[in-house]
């Protein structure tokens, strides 16, 4: 099961970049991160690895490369 606050904090990182939050909603369900295996953020998130999840976003924010 998700946990909703996990969700809320992936997505009030990504909501501004995203553009919208419907756009940051569908960043979270659908795009596949390749440096965590080419699982969604949802999925991550679903298993356990917010830490993960929001680990790559700091190292994006950073200037680092998806």
């Amino acid at each position: 099961m998700t946990d909703s606050t996990d969700e809320a904090k992936i997505l009030d990182q990504i909501t501004t970049w995203a553009g919208s939050p419907a756009a940051a909603r569908s960043w979270y369900q659908s795009y596949p991160i390749a440096s965590l295996g080419g699982m969604t953020a949802q999925q991550l998130v679903t298993q356990g690895r917010t830490r993960e999840v929001l680990a790559y976003l700091a190292h994006i924010r950073q200037g680092g490369y998806a």
